[in-house]
């Protein structure tokens, strides 16, 4: 979260929230932030992110001195052209309404009271095939909001402009706001990269200022943590496909304890066929170097490996390329492994040392058992 307090005297203004990059409008200042990752390997995380089955390994039009919001925009508009390259996404969307017909299922408690036993109108309720779905109102809403940045250079306008007439009969979400939930599935995986591009916009125009909750912001701010961990589950679950098992991400059905009151959320779990842990990663977006990591999170995946039943934990940081660190756990036998992935490399390498780390979670469970 950002945080903007008032400094010691007038006219100064204090700035924090290192995790977050980006830029916005806030009461007339101007506040940029700019990622010491390189664009181009952010925006590749956030595509990863996005569809990791589906990222095309293409450059965007933006360049570096653009700065990430211009190079977001790129990404958005490319990415939502070409989903829908055949027209909008169309679904089904549940509707209740009162008509002077029947169409669908009717109502009985809501006939009865709001017509008194009249036979019509009729409250109904129906499925529509529609292009007025979440996934298309999270794609308006990020188009518009785009629109409405003045750094969004003029060519990317163009294609966001495209959007919003392509859209013109879906109702839009509101900027800011928490986006519609939608369904990823084989029905829309296609628009799953633009999709969540989108959401990416909406949530970027809210944060926290001076602990007074959300607000409106005129910009768009990333939170490089969401970034870096989102990536690292994305791309460990493709990574962990060849040795079979499931992959649960941000698994909620653990507990430490035995009367389940401390729960456990590490950021993937991979399970053997019959639905035991075999394996537990949890990522870090954390620069210190290797001899700096702070112990807690070597408490906290302790924590998991004992709640899992589990003899290895890995935890994942975003901290150059560095040979793993193992350390075993007295009293325990538990070994915790810290990797540490190369985020400055080209994405070959970054996913290959994703990879790598897979192997490792994979090795401790023998083939047969997964």
């Amino acid at each position: 979260m950002v945080r903007v307090e008032q400094g010691r005297r007038a006219g100064l203004w204090r700035v924090s929230g290192r995790r977050l990059v980006g830029a916005a409008r806030i009461h007339g200042m101007e506040v940029r932030i700019a990622p010491k990752t390189p664009i181009s390997r952010l925006l590749f995380l956030l595509g990863y992110a996005a569809a990791p089955g589906r990222w095309w390994p293409e450059a965007v039009d933006a360049a570096e001195r653009e700065g990430l919001l211009a190079a977001v925009a790129y990404a958005f508009v490319r990415a939502t052209e070409r989903a829908m390259r055949y027209g909008p996404l169309q679904g089904y969307r549940s509707v209740e309404d009162t008509l002077p017909l029947i169409r669908g299922r009717i109502r009985p408690s809501d006939q009865v009271r709001r017509h008194f036993g009249q036979t019509f109108p009729v409250e109904v309720s129906f499925e529509e095939f529609t292009e007025d779905i979440p996934e298309n109102r999270i794609l308006l809403a990020a188009a518009r909001g785009l629109l409405a940045l003045p750094d969004v250079p003029v060519a990317c306008r163009r294609g966001l402009r495209r959007i919003v007439t392509t859209l013109a009969d879906v109702t839009e979400a509101d900027i800011g706001a928490t986006p519609p939930p939608w369904v990823p599935g084989v029905h829309n995986v296609q628009f799953h990269s633009a999709v969540r591009l989108g959401e990416l916009v909406l949530r970027g125009a809210s944060y926290d200022l001076d602990s007074r909750g959300p607000m409106r912001v005129d910009g768009l701010l990333l939170n490089m943590e969401k970034v870096f961990e989102d990536f690292v589950a994305g791309a460990l679950t493709e990574a962990l496909r060849p040795f079979g098992g499931t992959t649960h991400i941000q698994d909620r059905r653990h507990f430490l304890d035995q009367r389940n009151r401390i729960q456990l959320l590490p950021d993937v779990v991979w399970c053997r066929n019959d639905g035991r842990p075999a394996g537990v990663a949890d990522a870090k977006y954390k620069l210190e170097k290797v001899s700096g990591y702070p112990n807690v999170d070597l408490y906290q995946m302790s924590s998991y490996c004992l709640g899992l039943g589990l003899d290895r934990g890995h935890l994942v940081y975003a901290a150059g390329e560095t040979p793993a660190i193992r350390h075993v756990i007295r009293n325990a036998g538990i070994e915790l492994i810290q990797h540490a992935v190369p985020l400055a490399a080209e994405p070959p390498e970054l996913l290959a040392a994703i990879g790598a780390i897979a192997a490792d979670i994979a090795s401790a469970a023998p083939r047969e058992d997964v």
